[in-house]
C-alpha cells in the first residue's frame, strides 16, 4: 500500500515518538542493572574485633577483622592515603598526603568523624600520644618549605610545629608510652639518617644520634614503632632500640622472613592480640606486581603466621584499631 507523503510524515513522527518513549524506559531501567557507585562501606557488628587498616596506592583504606583477615570494609574518602595510627579509644586516623590532611574515623566507621587541616603541609604518617591523646602528624617538605612536625592537642584545632634544620623530610615518629616523641627523616643516600626527639611536655626538638647493630647511622628507615618497651625502628630489617633521656641505645635485630620476592612497603604497626603481641606490615613484589600484608609473632619473628592478599594493593600505612 503506497501513502501520501503527509501520511508518509505522520507515520515516520509516530515511530520516532515511540523509539523515545522505548529509548527512555531503557536509560530509566539502566541504573537498576549496573554496578553500584564507588563509595565507601562497612559492616555491621564490628566493635567486638580488632581491625587491620591498610592504606592503598588505589587510594583506597581497606579494614580486615584481625581474626580472620576477612575483608570487612572499603574506606574511600581520600586522594592520597599514606601512614595510619590509633588513639585510645580505637579512632584511626589516615594521613591524606595530597589533600593536605588527617581524617579521623571510629572504630568500625563509615565515615570521618573530624577533619585536620595541615596544609599547606603533606601529612606523612602520624602517631598518638598514650599520655595526653596528642596527635603528632609527620609532615614532608619540599623544595620551597621544610617538613615539621605538627601537633594537636585534644580539642584542638590548630597544631603547634616543630621543625629541625637538620631534617627537612619528617617520615617517622612514635611516642613510647610516657609520652616522648622519637622522630626521624627518610633514607638519606649515605648522609647519616637524621633522627630528633620531643620530651614529655618539652618546648622543642632536640636532635639525637641512633646507632645501628654496628654503630653505623645510615638508616633505609621506612618507620618507628613502639612495642611498650623498645623503639623499633623498621628499616628493611627490623630493629629495637632504648632511648633514656635523650640518649639512643641499640638493643637488638629481630629478622622476619619474607614471602618470595616481596619486601616491605611501608611502616610496620605491633599491637596486642589477647596474651600476645603482633607485627602487621604491607608488602610488594615489584618484579612481579603482586601485593600482600603480612602478620608475624612479635618479637619472635620468623616466617609470618599469616599473609592476606584480598583487595591490597602495593599497601603502604598499617594500622590495628582494637576492639572496643
Amino acid at each position: 500500500m503506497k501513502l501520501g507523503i503527509n501520511a508518509s510524515l505522520l507515520l515516520l513522527a509516530s515511530l520516532v515518538a515511540l523509539s523515545g518513549c522505548a529509548a527512555s524506559q531503557s536509560r530509566d531501567a539502566l541504573p537498576s542493572a549496573m554496578p553500584a557507585a564507588h563509595y565507601s562501606w562497612m559492616v555491621n557488628g564490628l566493635t567486638n574485633q580488632d581491625l587491620i587498616y591498610v592504606s592503598n596506592v588505589d587510594n583506597e583504606v581497606t579494614v580486615y577483622s584481625a581474626s580472620n583477615q576477612k575483608l570487612v570494609g572499603v574506606l574511600t574518602d581520600f586522594t592520597q592515603p599514606k601512614g595510619e595510627c590509633v588513639d585510645g579509644t580505637g579512632n584511626v586516623y589516615i594521613a591524606d598526603y595530597t589533600a593536605e590532611q588527617i581524617l579521623e574515623y571510629a572504630h568500625g566507621g563509615r565515615k570521618p568523624i573530624k577533619t585536620f587541616s595541615d596544609s599547606p603541609y603533606s601529612p606523612y604518617t602520624c602517631t598518638i600520644d598514650p599520655t595526653t591523646g596528642d596527635l603528632a602528624v609527620a609532615d614532608n617538605g619540599d623544595s620551597s618549605q621544610a617538613g615539621d612536625i605538627a601537633i594537636w592537642p585534644p580539642g584542638s584545632s590548630q597544631p603547634t610545629r616543630y621543625t629541625d634544620p637538620q631534617i627537612l623530610n619528617f617520615s617517622a615518629a612514635a611516642y613510647d608510652g610516657s609520652g616522648n616523641l622519637l622522630v626521624s627523616d627518610s633514607y638519606s643516600y649515605g648522609r647519616q639518617t637524621g633522627f630528633a626527639w620531643l620530651p614529655h611536655g618539652g618546648t622543642r626538638l632536640f636532635n639525637v644520634t641512633v646507632p645501628g647493630p654496628k654503630g653505623e647511622q645510615n638508616w633505609d628507615l621506612s618507620g618507628i614503632a613502639w612495642d611498650g618497651q623498645y623503639f623499633v625502628l623498621d628499616a628493611y630489617y627490623v630493629y629495637r632500640v632504648s632511648l633514656i633521656h635523650g640518649q639512643a641505645y641499640y638493643v637488638d635485630e629481630i629478622l622476619l622472613d619474607y614471602p618470595e620476592e616481596h619486601s616491605p612497603s611501608g611502616p610496620l604497626w605491633i599491637y596486642k592480640s589477647g596474651s600476645q603481641m603482633q607485627l602487621v606490615e604491607g608488602l610488594f613484589d615489584g618484579e612481579g606486581g603482586n601485593s600482600a600484608v603480612g602478620i608475624w609473632s612479635y618479637p619472635g619473628g620468623g616466617e609470618p603466621t599469616t599473609t592476606f592478599t584480598h583487595g591490597v594493593d602495593r599497601p603502604f600505612g598499617v594500622t590495628v584499631s582494637p576492639k572496643q
